[in-house]
């Protein structure tokens, strides 16, 4: 699952790098409409976190499979599995890859929204998921990693794989929580610290 988490933080990467860098002002000056600079970066996010999850889904996939070839075990799961597996993977990368980039956007420290990005997936979530098991599938890294088919919890730490595992959300369920979720926080970033003085 860590290709999630590089996922969001390349998308961190992409919108914070600019104020780090201070190439941000030739950004604006090249294109005023700083919502539509926003949109465009949230595309790059996602097509990066794309590539991501769909690479480590294919690497995961062939040591996987080369183990079970390698010990002379049956494959017990089919094709169509791998192909949603992988479809998990490649959504949730993209996904994940615009809402860094919408955080990066919200707290514009590269530093502070790599470092949150990496609390809040292996220690915030697998502690509130622990906590509160009824609100552990609608939490934004469980949900993504819940596409790529893992098991509630079973991507967080000691916490969260101590509580029985439940019922993910549905496929649907989950892109559409984590879509809608950069939807909210990329116009409260366009509301907000898009808009304030970058000099």
């Amino acid at each position: 699952m860590w290709g999630l988490i590089f996922a969001a933080v390349l998308g961190v990467t992409i919108s914070s790098g600019e104020f780090r860098h201070q190439t941000a002002t030739l950004t604006y000056l090249a294109t005023p409409d700083r919502t539509r600079v926003l949109a465009a970066k949230m595309v790059a996010g996602a097509a990066g976190g794309a590539v991501f999850g769909l690479v480590v889904d294919l690497v995961a996939t062939g040591v996987g499979l080369g183990f079970v070839a390698g010990h002379h075990y049956p494959v017990s799961i089919g094709t169509v599995t791998f192909v949603r597996f992988g479809l998990g993977h490649l959504v949730g990368g993209a996904l994940m890859g615009s809402l860094g980039v919408v955080l990066g956007s919200l707290v514009r420290s590269q530093f502070a929204s790599v470092i949150g990005v990496f609390v809040w997936s292996i220690i915030l979530e697998s502690l509130i998921g622990a906590s509160f098991t009824s609100i552990r599938p609608y939490l934004p890294y469980t949900a993504a990693t819940s596409l790529a088919g893992t098991a509630l919890g079973a991507a967080g730490f000691g916490p969260s794989r101590a509580v029985s595992p439940g019922t993910p959300l549905s496929f649907a369920g989950a892109a559409a929580l984590l879509a809608g979720l950069a939807a909210v926080l990329a116009f409260a970033a366009a509301r907000t610290t898009v808009r304030r003085d970058i000099s």
